[in-house]
């Protein structure tokens, strides 16, 4: 079984498991945050135009597809490409997003987008740091 070879296969199977849960949940939760969004009204803000959200709203569901695949892929066994390009996703989005809460004062969501970062850094360099080394240059 894949995902028990990884938390047994030591430090660098239980760093990919740990990572994989991390991209699957976090892909997750994005789709479910903005299925409570929507129907709270997010669409119809008046400080954004409907291409903008629209556009935004595609750019957040790649990165959760993006997430979610590449760490059912991780969990599974596989390579680490599409969660580490999901994750790079997640990192510009986690960069990005605070402006808006920054700008609105409000703290709960930048200290939430804080946290995010730290770990999505975490993630990164600990999938980074478990890459098979390719032959010679």
């Amino acid at each position: 079984m894949a995902l028990a070879g990884g938390w047994l296969g030591g430090q660098h199977g239980a760093m990919r498991s740990v990572v994989g849960v991390y991209c699957v949940a976090t892909g997750v939760v994005m789709v479910a945050w903005w299925i409570v969004s929507i129907r709270g009204g997010a669409l119809r803000r008046p400080d954004r135009s409907p291409p903008e959200i629209a556009l935004h709203l595609a750019a957040e569901l790649v990165t959760a597809a993006l997430l979610a695949a590449g760490g059912g892929l991780l969990l599974a066994g596989g390579t680490a490409g599409v969660a580490l390009a999901g994750l790079g996703a997640l990192l510009y989005t986690v960069i990005a997003s605070p402006g808006y809460f920054l700008a609105r004062r409000e703290r709960a969501p930048v200290i939430m987008f804080a946290v995010l970062l730290a770990l999505t850094a975490t993630a990164i360099g600990g999938l980074l740091a478990t890459r098979r080394p390719r032959g010679p240059p």
